[in-house]
């Protein structure tokens, strides 16, 4: 009878690596594609955790002032407006929570006072604008560590990339998790090549991974890249004496024409069309993220 192994894991840990996308994905090789939906998935979820604040600070709001505006009418108004207002309340020391802003007023971005200040003058107001970085704002609504690990996905997936390429297949994720430590840690910088190679060679494969996914996964990719098929040249084909012969029994259209000839008239040459060069697509290099050299 063979031995049931244990699982590696525990209750309160099981539900994280399914908040990921698949893991299969990442050790095949897919790592950009990975990186980029994992970076898709994190911008989608502080998205929505910032609309469903909006709309509790909204509703909330909106039933408190109701019920306070209309407890003449019925008994149970000042009921339902106390407790919107406690809810409201709690709504707003959440927000201020999570992105250490006040901003009492639903779909006002920012901290409040800040807004306020900015409002009563037309270039602060025009300043307030063009500094507001709406991505910023909106990072501030994801966990700690998933804002962090956000910035190092915008900023540096490349790098992120190139890291996890020199990874063998079933240490990649721990890897990726273990770059997004040190990156916190190092505030913004990454451990040398030879430390991560270092570390990974005493870390053994994961045994949750689904090995026989990763290889139908690498299998279905290298058949996908199969390729563009090379383009196919034919030689136009030659005249001959037929269509030769053809040419002089042309019809001689100025003949027919109800037109006087162009004889006539004195024919200037036509001018050139020339066309002026599109300026040239410059880009702005991205930030280098440089490796830092750290005792672990």
């Amino acid at each position: 009878m063979e031995q049931q192994i244990p699982v590696l894991g525990t209750k309160e840990t099981s539900g994280l690596r399914s908040e990921y996308p698949s893991i299969e994905y990442l050790e095949a090789g897919n790592i950009a594609s990975w990186l980029q939906e994992r970076q898709d998935q994190l911008l989608v979820r502080a998205r929505d955790e910032r609309n469903g604040m909006n709309l509790a600070k909204f509703i909330t709001l909106a039933t408190s002032v109701t019920g306070a505006v209309c407890y003449a009418t019925s008994p149970l108004a000042p009921i339902g407006a106390v407790v919107a207002g406690i809810a409201y309340l709690w709504s707003i020391v959440q927000d201020l929570n999570d992105t250490h802003q006040f901003a009492p007023i639903p779909f006002i971005r920012g901290d409040f006072f800040t807004f306020l200040s900015a409002m009563g003058d037309s270039a602060a107001r025009e300043e307030y604008f063009a500094n507001s970085n709406e991505l910023a704002q909106l990072m501030l609504h994801l966990e700690p560590m998933e804002k962090y690990e956000f910035a190092m996905l915008k900023q540096c997936s490349h790098v992120v990339c190139e890291y996890l390429s020199a990874v063998e297949p079933g240490k990649r994720f721990y890897a990726y998790r273990w770059l997004l430590d040190w990156f916190i840690q190092l505030k913004g910088h990454f451990p040398t090549r030879e430390q991560l190679s270092g570390h990974l060679a005493q870390v053994t494969i994961d045994p949750r991974v689904n090995y026989q996914q990763v290889t139908a996964i690498q299998q279905t990719t290298q058949q996908q890249n199969l390729g563009i098929p090379p383009a196919r040249f034919a030689s136009l084909p030659s005249m001959g004496a037929r269509e030769q012969g053809s040419r002089g029994e042309e019809l001689d259209l100025d003949a027919f024409s109800p037109i006087v000839p162009s004889a006539s008239f004195p024919s200037a040459p036509l001018p050139p069309c020339t066309s002026a060069p599109l300026p040239p697509c410059t880009s702005a290099p991205l930030p280098p993220c440089t490796p830092r050299a750290n005792s672990l």
